[in-house]
């Protein structure tokens, strides 16, 4: 400890600790940028993008194989401000004629394969894009991704919007199903992956197929019962019966149980009545 003396009497001196210098932020913030065109290179993606900042690296995603454009990629850039920037005035504008699709690259995509907080929009105006859509959903909360689907430059008239909530993408869903946009009357679902839509098809398909081979089997069920009650009735009053001596198969009777269902169909001949089956000529009544 050093000592100063001041006016004739000693004063301990503390000397003050050097402050230790702030460590460098070496983090890099990546966004991914969707929706390419095929002909979009690395060039085209930095030239679009260093005029918000300094940027780290940029990356455009190939085939291993045949080196051609997967049509997205990943630009990196040193500062957080300078990506949420990129992210926020360069989101759905044109590159080569075509819009991009960016949103903060996600290492983990659970949220995204899962489908979390993902919404299905359809019977949208052929006017809608992807930034009237995103939008249009963004009041309700913070949009992880927002895209209108469109093929060969026409929009299919669907889309889709996933917010970093659950909470948030059910009060848009409550909030926008059945609203008009455009004229038209849109429609606001939970986003189903196929793989599980194709499951649920199947499982009705199934429920289907066993409904219905429970309803054939009451039907059949029914008619057997009608035709035996019928032939009880004919023997209990000794009504003659074609061919009584030979066994009769239920078989026989099916088409006149369908018959007695549908209110049985008479004939009458002269002054005695009879029912005409394709089994049996006809019965005596």
């Amino acid at each position: 400890m050093a000592v100063q003396f001041m006016f004739g009497v000693p004063v301990p001196v503390t000397t003050p600790k050097p402050k230790p210098a702030p460590e460098a932020d070496n983090r890099i913030w990546s966004l991914y940028v969707g929706d390419l065109d095929p002909q979009v290179t690395e060039a085209d993606l930095i030239d679009k993008f260093r005029l918000i900042g300094p940027i780290a690296s940029v990356r455009l995603c190939r085939d291993s194989f045949t080196g051609d454009s997967l049509r997205y990629a990943y630009v990196n850039f040193f500062k957080s401000l300078d990506a949420s920037t990129a992210l926020c005035f360069l989101n759905h504008k044109e590159l080569k004629g075509k819009p991009i699709r960016i949103m903060w690259s996600q290492r983990y995509p659970l949220t995204r394969k899962t489908g979390i907080a993902n919404l299905f929009v359809k019977n949208l105006h052929p006017s809608i894009t992807s930034a009237q859509l995103q939008s249009m959903f963004s009041k309700f909360g913070k949009i992880l991704s927002c895209k209108v689907a469109a093929e060969n430059g026409k929009t299919k008239g669907f889309g889709f919007v996933q917010y970093d909530s659950e909470q948030s993408s059910m009060t848009a869903c409550n909030a926008l199903h059945g609203t008009l946009v455009e004229g038209k009357k849109i429609y606001v679902s939970k986003f189903v992956k196929k793989s599980a839509r194709t499951v649920a098809h199947g499982d009705a398909m199934m429920a289907s197929l066993e409904g219905q081979n429970k309803n054939l089997f009451i039907a059949r069920t029914q008619q057997k019962e009608i035709a035996n009650c019928h032939i009880e009735k004919l023997k209990a009053s000794s009504l003659a019966l074609k061919n009584s001596t030979h066994p009769v198969h239920y078989s026989s009777f099916q088409s006149l149980g369908e018959d007695l269902i549908k209110q049985k169909q008479h004939r009458n001949t002269g002054n005695r009545s009879f029912v005409w089956n394709s089994s049996l000529h006809m019965l005596e009544r």
